[in-house]
């Protein structure tokens, strides 16, 4: 049983207690405009095209079978690769003298990621930390995620799931005895928005979500904050709402960013939301975060501003 995994970042102290090693999965059912990790999104491996690194000596245009490689030295990076055309093969990669070409994603059994895993468990010791899987959407690998998880269980490491709740509830509920930690990630609560802005309705989401919370307390409700999408106050307290009705007392809100922004023309995809720029100035921000903060703690929810 092999999964596809896009990431492990190592000493990571914004996904769950403590130090913890976070293990990306790659393929999510969600499409979100303002999604930073696009090259999780898709459930195969995908050719990640760095034009600042390529010479253009031309080698990996004689290795292409499907001739998706743009001859042009001046063509614009997006359309030096022809989507259409390329299989994500990565015979280009192989011959590429500097990286400009390069793969996402690495099959890997569960054992294998185990091991990887464990290298950092001395450090999950001392901090009372341990595994977070997170994505793209780690329920999208069903199979392979229930198997790393008994693993890391059967190893005493602390668990943690980041999902955006999408997914068939059995496969959730059969997991739920063996994570230590949910980070639920909860967006827009009207379901018309919710399906123009991620491509799917919110209604699995919520479900889960309510399932969830009557079977374990350890939920942690994760709001990204999208200037002109999301934070208006109607869909924070609606959120708040949510979260009051089933018992579930802390909100981490993630502010918006652009850090993902050039992932997108590295991987061929549309950028949706280049319209919204960040603030001009640190204190406009600090003000607009921090009114949409009040809105959780005045509710009587603990709340902080990122992971």
């Amino acid at each position: 049983m092999n999964g596809l995994i896009l990431n492990i970042q190592r000493y990571s102290i914004h996904d769950g207690p403590g130090i913890r090693t976070v293990v990306f999965l790659k393929g999510c059912p969600l499409r979100c405009s303002w999604c930073c990790n696009p090259e999780s999104q898709l459930p195969f491996q995908e050719l990640e095209f760095r034009g600042s690194l390529c010479q253009h000596f031309g080698k990996c245009i004689s290795v292409c079978p499907h001739n998706a490689i743009n001859p042009d030295p001046f063509v614009d990076d997006l359309l030096k690769i022809d989507r259409s055309l390329c299989t994500n093969c990565g015979e280009c990669t192989l011959i590429c003298p500097n990286d400009a070409l390069s793969l996402a994603g690495q099959w890997m059994m569960p054992e294998e990621l185990l091991i990887e895993c464990l290298k950092d468990k001395d450090a999950f010791r001392r901090s009372g930390g341990g595994v977070t899987i997170s994505g793209g959407e780690p329920f999208v690998q069903p199979d392979f995620l229930k198997a790393l998880i008994n693993l890391l269980h059967q190893n005493n490491v602390h668990t943690a799931i980041e999902t955006c709740g999408y997914a068939d509830w059995k496969v959730i509920e059969n997991i739920v005895p063996f994570i230590n930690s949910f980070l639920f990630d909860l967006k827009i609560i009207d379901p018309n928005l919710h399906a123009e802005f991620t491509g799917v309705s919110n209604s699995i989401i919520l479900s889960n979500l309510i399932k969830l919370a009557k079977l374990t307390s350890n939920i942690v409700l994760r709001v990204p904050l999208i200037p002109g999408l999301n934070d208006d106050e109607k869909n924070l307290r609606s959120i708040a709402r949510i979260a009051i009705e089933n018992e579930i007392t802390e909100i981490h809100l993630m502010p918006f960013h652009q850090l993902g922004k050039d992932k997108y023309l590295r991987f061929g995809h549309p950028y949706k939301i280049s319209e919204i720029v960040p603030f001009p100035t640190k204190l406009e921000e600090s003000k607009w975060i921090e009114t949409r903060l009040r809105i959780f703690t005045e509710a009587g929810l603990s709340t902080q501003i990122g992971g």
